[in-house]
């Protein structure tokens, strides 16, 4: 009996972190492309161009959406929000690759729900002109600029979370580290919103594209984030972290720690003089 619940313990612990995935990537996804949809309703403006003031109503929905999910969902899933993350931690060892299909798939779960209610709030219109949110290179912008971008713009995104969120530094673990994430996507997507549309993550991409069946160039939301992601993470793990697990304070050098989740304990005793 005793094994038995274990396991049913293990399984809900299981069914809850692929639960928390899917809220938070659909928290992320509906925040921002449904403020793409409101921001082109209230303007009626071109289904491409849009104002700064449209950018940064964009930019601030998206942050303020992953700062609320990673709050949420931090301590039940780890909040990865982002297939692109998942697949970046475990190419890095710091999560199983047996838990990745459900998370992806979790997580595509949730965005595909995002862009099924934006279906619902705005109608077949907007499908059919902004894709129900989704994101496409922006006009006259070449696939390979859009692709670069999306890479770079995931890279900076995935040293954020090694930095804060899985190695715990200040501001500290996963759910502190929520201000920290959402303040890099936010600038991202306001710098990338007229280049690659800003993703960042290919759930938010796809969701609303399988939802409009429309797919342009879907791939570059793929290969740019994912591969950027991982970058990323073995920018950190093997480049970066190494400097500052080297150099403590005052550029005094310092023992690596044998856990990322326990760094070194500097010794505070006064040194002694020679006699």
């Amino acid at each position: 009996m005793a094994g038995q619940s274990g396991h049913n313990t293990a399984v809900a612990a299981g069914a809850g972190a692929l639960a928390a995935e899917a809220l938070g990537t659909f928290m992320l996804t509906f925040s921002g492309t449904a403020t793409v949809l409101a921001v082109h309703k209230l303007s009626a403006g071109s289904p491409t161009v849009f104002t700064a003031a449209d950018d940064i109503a964009i930019s601030i929905a998206f942050a303020f959406g992953i700062i609320a999910a990673v709050y949420v969902v931090a301590s039940v899933s780890g909040a990865h929000i982002n297939p692109a993350v998942t697949v970046a931690l475990a190419a890095v060892r710091k999560f199983p690759w047996a838990k990745v299909p459900g998370y992806v798939v979790a997580q595509l779960v949730g965005a595909i729900a995002a862009g099924l209610m934006n279906w619902f709030m705005f109608g077949d219109q907007l499908r059919e002109l902004l894709i129900l949110g989704a994101t496409r290179p922006g006009p006259d912008v070449p696939w390979y600029t859009a692709l670069v971008t999306e890479f770079v713009i995931t890279l900076v995104l995935m040293v954020v979370i090694m930095a804060t969120a899985v190695y715990k530094r200040p501001p500290g673990g996963p759910t502190q580290s929520g201000l920290a994430i959402g303040l890099w996507i936010g600038a991202a997507i306001f710098l990338a919103l007229p280049i690659s549309g800003g993703a960042l993550n290919p759930a938010r991409a796809l969701g609303p594209d399988i939802v409009a069946l429309q797919f342009p160039f879907w791939w570059i939301y793929l290969i740019g984030p994912v591969c950027g992601a991982v970058a990323g993470a073995a920018l950190w793990e093997y480049v970066l972290d190494r400097g500052s697990q080297e150099v403590g304070e005052a550029g005094v050098p310092m023992p690596r720690s044998s856990s990322p989740a326990q760094p070194v304990k500097r010794s505070r005793q006064p040194l002694k003089r020679p006699s």
